[in-house]
């Protein structure tokens, strides 16, 4: 495993801790990570995150802004970013 898969993988657990959705969407979850890894790589702001955060998860798990504070899931991904 290389040093961006697992960060993936940590990256999906954080995401899944959240309870947004049902943990079967296991691919969804990766594809998630992977994209804010990828920003977050090439040092994006934290209203990239907030962005990429509220427009992923209603795209892909069919939520609504008004199910999950983007705000404090941006918080949570940059404070496990500076990690």
């Amino acid at each position: 495993m290389t040093e961006f898969e697992g960060k993936i993988k940590q990256l999906s657990q954080l995401i899944k801790l959240w309870n947004l959705v049902d943990v079967s969407f296991k691919r969804q979850f990766e594809e998630f990570s992977n994209k804010l890894l990828i920003v977050l790589g090439n040092g994006a702001n934290s209203e990239k995150i907030k962005r990429i955060i509220e427009s992923k998860p209603c795209v892909t798990f069919e939520l609504y802004k008004n199910e999950f504070d983007s705000e404090i899931l941006t918080n949570q991904i940059i404070l496990w970013w500076d990690k």
